[in-house]
């Protein structure tokens, strides 16, 4: 996947370490089939709008393609054990865009992704330097949308934010950096952000 530096983000609670790692090509190949079945999960697949089954060839070269138009795609574990991924994309100009997947459906729900959202926004504005994450969601996917509220985003329906809805009926969000750095200052301290190698 080319010569970069590649980061992760730690966030140990108690017994608990949550971390999230850009992955070497091993790496992705190893998480690549469990993705795939996360992302063909017909929950998954109906909340994140996506119509098409992958493999994980397919999950891999997603990766390579996100990672080659400048993405940051992160694989999400807890205590070693694969929970789901998470990206920031379309970045440019001091802004991106933000998106994660819990994958197993017994993960879900327990506040698992609004942990790891605030790891990969700590990263987005303090090591990237954004001044401003957007995201869209679906109007059925009350739970992404909790969980984007729940982090301090909010409604924008500004031209700038309204540029990453898929479709017309997409509810866009965004988050500035003040924002999020005041809403979780304590948390930000516990986590650590370093590159973990640079090929």
């Amino acid at each position: 996947m080319g010569e970069r530096r590649l980061w992760a983000i730690e966030w140990r609670q108690g017994d608990e370490l949550l971390a999230a790692i850009e992955p070497t090509a091993a790496e992705l190949a190893r998480a690549a089939p469990e993705l795939a079945g996360h992302y063909n999960d017909d929950h998954n697949r109906r909340m994140m709008a996506h119509e098409e089954s992958l493999d994980a060839a397919e999950v891999a070269a997603y990766y390579g393609e996100l990672r080659g138009e400048g993405g940051r795609p992160f694989l999400l574990e807890r205590d070693g054990a694969l929970m789901g991924d998470a990206d920031l994309r379309n970045i440019e100009d001091g802004t991106g865009e933000f998106a994660i997947m819990i994958g197993a459906r017994a993960a879900q729900g327990r506040g698992l992704g609004t942990r790891y959202a605030v790891m990969l926004h700590a990263f987005a504005f303090g090591v990237l330097g954004l001044e401003r994450v957007y995201m869209s969601v679906i109007p059925t996917n009350a739970a992404s949308r909790r969980l984007f509220e729940k982090l301090g985003y909010e409604v924008d329906d500004s031209p700038e934010a309204r540029d990453y809805a898929d479709e017309d009926s997409d509810v866009t969000m965004s988050i500035g950096r003040d924002g999020f750095e005041s809403r979780w200052r304590a948390e930000l301290a516990a986590i650590k952000t370093f590159e973990r190698l640079t090929t």
